[in-house]
C-alpha cells in the first residue's frame, strides 16, 4: 500500500470508528442498535424493491407472528336491545397467527487489495465508492436469498449453490413449507406442469394471474401485485412487438415502456432473481425481511500476509410471511408455454386436435 493510500486509510478507519463510538475498528464490536438501524436502512434503500417489502429489526432471535394481519369483519349487531340474555362479542382484529420466525447467523465478510486501493485512492471519496458497492451486493443477497433460499447449512457452498440456495429459507420455501397448497404446480391437463398459451390451461399471462388472484380471500386483496419471471415477460412483450410491427408508433411506446403493464387487472412486478418461469400474487408488503437488534458483528481488518484489507461483518437474519392467505404462485418449474408435436408421434398418425399429440416445453 502507498503511503498516501496508507495516510488516507488510516484516516477513514477513525472516521468510521468515530461513527460507531468505538476506539478501534480493529477489534470486533457489537453495532450500537441506533447505528444498526441506519446501517440496514442504506443496504435497503440500495434497492428498489426492497424499500417496498416489509423491513423489521426485533429483539429476539425467536419469534412469533409479528405483523398485524385483517382476519375477517369486526363490524355487525349482537342484538342486545331486543334479548337481554345476549351480549355484547369483541373480535380480535389482528388475523395474528402462532407462526414462528427464526433467525440465522450470516456473514458479509468482503476485501479489497492494495492494489487495488492504490488504484482507488486517487478519488478523495473513494471509501465512500466501495462501500455504496458493497451495500449494493448484500442488498442483491438479501433479494437473492429471498426468491431462491431453500436452507440454512452450517457451511454454505457458493460453488453448488450460486444463488444463495443454502444461506437462508426464503419466501417461496416458506410457503411451501408452511402452506404446500399455495405453491401450485398443477395444471388441468397435466399434473406437475402448467400451460400457458393456445391451447394450454391459460391462454395468456392475463388469465393465469386472474385466476391465481382468485386464491387470495376477497377480503385480504387489497394491495394485490403480480410478480412475473423475466421470461414470461420476454414472451409477452415479444408477442406485442409482433403485432404492432407495422405500428412504429407503438413500437416506440414500447422502447420507452410507456405502456404500463398489468395481467389480470393486477399491476406486474419484474424482480431481480425471481425465478424466470414464475407468477407469484401477493402485496409487496407481506414479504418480509427480519433482522434481529444488536446482533451485527462487525471489524476491519488490514492483512499484511495477503496485502489487503479485509471487512468483516455478521448478522442474525431470517424471511417471513405476514399473512400466508395473501401470497399464491405456480412453481416456475412446473410453467411451460410452448406447444410443439410430439415426436413420438408418427407424422402419418399426428392429430392436431388431439391433446395428447403435443407436449409442453
Amino acid at each position: 500500500m502507498k503511503t498516501t493510500t496508507k495516510l488516507l486509510f488510516t484516516a477513514v478507519l477513525a472516521g468510521l470508528a468515530t461513527n460507531y463510538g468505538v476506539a478501534s475498528m480493529s477489534e470486533q464490536f457489537a453495532v450500537e442498535p441506533t447505528i444498526e438501524q441506519k446501517l440496514y436502512d442504506q443496504v435497503y434503500e440500495s434497492a428498489e424493491f426492497l424499500q417496498q417489502i416489509d423491513t423489521q429489526m426485533v429483539d429476539d432471535l425467536v419469534g412469533s407472528s409479528l405483523t398485524l394481519g385483517v382476519s375477517g369483519g369486526v363490524t355487525g349487531r349482537a342484538g342486545v336491545e331486543t334479548d337481554s340474555s345476549k351480549e355484547r362479542q369483541t373480535k380480535d382484529p389482528s388475523g395474528l397467527t402462532d407462526r414462528e420466525y427464526r433467525c440465522y447467523p450470516v456473514e458479509c465478510d468482503v476485501h479489497i487489495t492494495w492494489q487495488k486501493m492504490d488504484m482507488w485512492a486517487k478519488f478523495p471519496d473513494f471509501h465512500r465508492r466501495f462501500r455504496n458497492h458493497v451495500r449494493m451486493a448484500v442488498a442483491l443477497d438479501i433479494i437473492k436469498i429471498g426468491w431462491n433460499g431453500t436452507t440454512a447449512a452450517n457451511v454454505t457452498d457458493l460453488a453448488s449453490n450460486p444463488l444463495l440456495q443454502d444461506v437462508n429459507i426464503g419466501w417461496l420455501q416458506l410457503v411451501r413449507r408452511d402452506a404446500p397448497e399455495r405453491a401450485m404446480s398443477d395444471g388441468e391437463q397435466k399434473e406437475g406442469e402448467i400451460h400457458i398459451g393456445e391451447g394450454g390451461d391459460y391462454a395468456n399471462l392475463d388469465s393465469a394471474v386472474h385466476d391465481l388472484l382468485q386464491a387470495i380471500p376477497e377480503h385480504k386483496r387489497m394491495g394485490m401485485v403480480a410478480i412475473i419471471g423475466t421470461d414470461l415477460l420476454a414472451k409477452e412483450k415479444g408477442k406485442l412487438y409482433a403485432k404492432q410491427a407495422h405500428t412504429p408508433s407503438e413500437k416506440e411506446k414500447l422502447e420507452l415502456e410507456q405502456i404500463i403493464e398489468t395481467y389480470g387487472g393486477l399491476k406486474a412486478y419484474k424482480v431481480p432473481f425471481f425465478p424466470s418461469k414464475g407468477i407469484m400474487v401477493t402485496s409487496l408488503d407481506n414479504l418480509a425481511h427480519i433482522i434481529q437488534t444488536g446482533s451485527t458483528r462487525t471489524h476491519v481488518e488490514d492483512n499484511h500476509k495477503k496485502k489487503r484489507v479485509e471487512d468483516y461483518q455478521s448478522r442474525n437474519d431470517c424471511y417471513y410471511i405476514n399473512d400466508l392467505d395473501r401470497i399464491v404462485f405456480f412453481e416456475a418449474s412446473a410453467v411451460k408455454t410452448e406447444r410443439v408435436k410430439d415426436p413420438a408421434v408418427a407424422a402419418q398418425d399426428f392429430d392436431t386436435d388431439n391433446p395428447a399429440h403435443w407436449i409442453w416445453s
